[in-house]
């Protein structure tokens, strides 16, 4: 039997027996929990709020199911506020199924319902499906938009009970995993050679296919995916001193619209990311364009006017393909390790592989000629993205996307004609990821049994977490990460975009060219009281940061103690201030945001702190944290236009090696430099002239150090380097995190080991791939 529901929800069925074409008499009857997602098209979606339907877990905790004459309480809320211009919520209406209706106003500011809980009792036994409608409206047309989600309501009474199949040695929901991802706003793109962030990370990872893959939880051993074996010298795969690799592509593979995946399409990938180095905002595509083409770095396109000749026929030497054989070979420019180069082609951002001819029939195909790449390097760039790939791209991997609704959710299936390979299986469910608008509604869904899965919540959620582990409700699974998190500083405040942000912020655009500021606001952070008390080792007894000084982290080649570097800062206000009145910009009023990523109520937490520091050691500093969304952080940092003064991000290795974080946070030209404003010719305008000295002093330490293959001198020159970059005061150093899951005790790992998910190259923000995930 078939049947469509008119609107997304949560929806118990009832099966009743027939006996001679008569519904047999029962006193209890278990009930199916049908969950339908919500499928919302892009030009709709800036519009609307999809509506989230709670219980309350005291005072209904046996919720779907009640008794007669028992008040139902029942929260309403939103997975994320609307993203349209003048668009906000305005009201709630609820219809409680039993002919009763209520229409609850949205609070101005946290947009919420102005009654929260509402509640209902139902007098009569039987289901009753809840419907929550999100009234939003433009506040200068008047228009108004609405969305409705509905919740099934199963009373019991008069001798009748239900039972929904809940984990109680039974599975919820069984083949749909759910998500609930505390990051406010979502993804900026699934397009493998464009996105550079963890969110849309993880949904690329699951949908695209890469030549090879992260072994488990090993980062330096790998599995061949797309790649039918891995290349080696004896093989032949590595040849010409381990600068020529080929690869045998596995056949059999398709793209979930039924194209074979051919030795064309990963060259043809490869290409694109080539002609992607140099997009803005950042493109991960340096990564795979450092071995290939001569001088590549990150943030700087390839092609250009006067040397389009000579790049094109660089990239067209650096990759070759065979279709006869159908195997795809890399020319390097030097010779480079295995370990090394395969981490390049283990990251599905670069390298994940994409269905040219689809490329073709949507418009983002590639002229292959010189002046058809450069024209084709245009694409790389923000508003010139084809929306197509960027949020609806045809995949290579185990799953696809069957619907997206922007910023809020995705439900990926398995792609139907992904035949598994080895150590890569066929998945078999369907996953729901929902990004809310706070951790509270991310903690909610997951105890209400709506969640299978919660990711991002801040430490201080530890305190409620660990009750219900001991409860059997939730099992924490915690590693190690090779990731950072820190505060930047912008040299080059876009003054036009400040106001934007808030009309009452003023601070000089080069504010924080001046090396003693910098200095000072690292001094005036309490870096022990950050990780013991708003962190929370110390008051929760768990391990969940370390601090670090210097952005070669413990875990990497070459790392550095703190101890054997000088500079690195500490709490001390008295040095601050006598920072601050050296500077020459004592008792200048300042007044500027904290900018943190919505949902992140821990760093949040620290910026308060930190501003209260600041303005302790000069009141006329006066700093507030802001919260944005994470995607509109990354769409904000745009070379000369970006208007964040100082902002709270964070890095997630590319591959296990110094130069992935050196060449991001430190080099001319990378991931933070060049929104930020640090270029030597700037510093030189500026009249900073030591620092110009210091800056480029810095890019030939790095220079120097990536390209050697000298493992001494590599140690010393990258030593060297985070020395020079500590003594500039580019960032505020807070903490280099352990990751922590938190799932349903019934989600268990690949072959039964949860080590298949914990690969700090993966999970670092809490990301999964689903298809080592086994509900059941």
């Amino acid at each position: 039997m078939n049947f469509a529901y008119s609107m997304p929800g949560r929806y118990l069925v009832m099966a009743q027996e027939l006996i001679n074409g008569k519904i047999a008499t029962s006193t209890s009857s278990s009930l199916l929990l049908i969950q339908v997602t919500p499928n919302i098209n892009t030009t709709v979606a800036p519009l609307i709020s999809v509506p989230v339907i709670s219980f309350n877990a005291t005072r209904n905790p046996n919720a779907p199911v009640v008794s007669a004459g028992q008040p139902v309480y029942l929260y309403g809320g939103y997975l994320e506020a609307p993203t349209g211009t003048n668009i906000t919520i305005y009201e709630y209406e609820w219809n409680f199924g039993n002919g009763k209706t209520e229409t609850i106003m949205a609070n101005n500011e946290t947009l919420l319902p102005v009654i929260n809980p509402v509640n209902v009792t139902y007098n009569a036994p039987g289901l009753y499906t809840v419907t929550l409608t999100i009234v939003t409206k433009n506040t200068t047309s008047g228009q108004e938009y609405s969305y409705s989600t509905a919740q099934t309501i199963a009373v019991t009474g008069n001798g009748l009970q239900f039972s929904v199949y809940k984990f109680q040695g039974t599975i919820p929901n069984p083949g749909v995993i759910n998500v609930a991802e505390n990051v406010p706003g979502g993804p900026y793109s699934f397009d493998p050679q464009i996105d550079y962030e963890s969110v849309g990370f993880e949904v690329v990872s699951n949908i695209f296919a890469t030549l090879l893959l992260y072994n488990g939880s090993s980062t330096t051993s790998f599995i061949p995916f797309a790649a039918s074996e891995i290349p080696t010298v004896q093989n032949g795969g590595i040849s010409d001193n381990y600068t020529v690799y080929t690869f045998h592509i596995r056949p059999g593979l398709k793209f979930s619209n039924g194209d074979p995946l051919t030795a064309y399409d990963v060259w043809y990938s490869v290409v694109r990311s080539l002609l992607f180095v140099g997009g803005t905002p950042g493109t991960p595509d340096w990564i795979l364009a450092q071995y290939l083409i001569p001088g590549a770095t990150i943030g700087v396109p390839i092609v250009t006017q006067s040397n389009m000749n000579q790049t094109f026929q660089e990239i067209m030497n650096a990759v070759t393909y065979n279709n006869a054989t159908n195997t795809v070979t890399f020319h390097l420019v030097k010779p480079t390790p295995p370990q090394l180069f395969f981490t390049a082609l283990a990251d599905p951002l670069g390298a994940g592989i994409v269905d040219a001819k689809w490329l073709e029939s949507v418009g983002a195909g590639i002229n292959f000629t010189p002046a058809g790449f450069l024209q084709y390097e245009n694409y790389a760039n923000e508003g010139n993205y084809n929306t197509e790939v960027q949020w609806n791209p045809v995949s290579s991997g185990p799953y696809m996307i069957e619907s997206y609704t922007p910023g809020q959710a995705v439900v990926l299936v398995p792609n139907p004609y992904y035949p598994g390979v080895p150590g890569v299986p066929k998945p078999n469910d369907t996953v729901v990821i929902q990004w809310v608008k706070d951790p509270e509604t991310a903690y909610n869904l997951f105890v209400s049994g709506e969640a299978d899965i919660v990711t991002g919540l801040p430490t201080n959620y530890f305190a409620s977490l660990k009750p219900l582990e001991s409860k059997g409700q939730a099992a924490i699974y915690q590693f190690p990460t090779l990731s950072e998190f820190f505060f930047v500083f912008n040299l080059n405040i876009s003054q036009s975009g400040l106001k934007q942000l808030g009309p009452n912020y003023h601070i000089p655009p080069y504010y924080f060219d001046n090396l003693y500021v910098r200095k000072a606001f690292a001094y005036a952070f309490n870096y022990t009281q950050y990780i013991n008390d708003i962190v929370g080792n110390a008051k929760y007894g768990f391990d969940f940061a370390s601090p670090y000084c210097g952005v070669i982290i413990k875990g990497l080649p070459y790392h550095v103690p703190s101890s054997e570097l000088s500079g690195c800062p500490v709490f001390n206000l008295t040095y601050a201030k006598q920072l601050m009145i050296k500077s020459g910009e004592y008792n200048v009023s300042v007044n500027f945001p904290i900018i943190v990523s919505s949902g992140d109520t821990v760093d949040y937490a620290a910026a308060q702190m930190w501003a209260q520091a600041l303005h302790e050691i000069d009141p006329n500093i006066v700093a507030t944290p802001l919260y944005i969304p994470f995607t509109t952080i990354i769409g904000l940092e745009v070379p000369g236009q970006d208007p964040m003064p100082i902002y709270y991000l964070g890095w997630i290795a590319d591959y296990p090696y110094p130069s992935d974080f050196v060449n991001a946070m430190y080099l001319e030209n990378g991931t933070y430099p060049a929104p930020d404003g640090w270029y030597v010719s700037s510093l030189e305008a500026l009249g900073h002239v030591n620092q110009a000295k210091m800056y480029n002093e810095l890019d030939n330490l790095i220079l120097a150090a990536d390209s050697t293959p000298n493992e001494t001198l590599a140690a010393q020159l990258y030593k060297q380097a985070e020395q020079v970059a500590i003594n500039l005061y580019m960032y505020v150093y807070t903490q280099m995190p352990n990751a922590f899951w938190v799932v349903k005790p019934y989600m268990t790992g690949y072959r039964g080991q949860i080590s298949y998910e914990e690969n700090p190259m993966i999970g670092g923000a809490g990301d999964s791939l689903y298809y080592w995930w086994v509900k059941g």
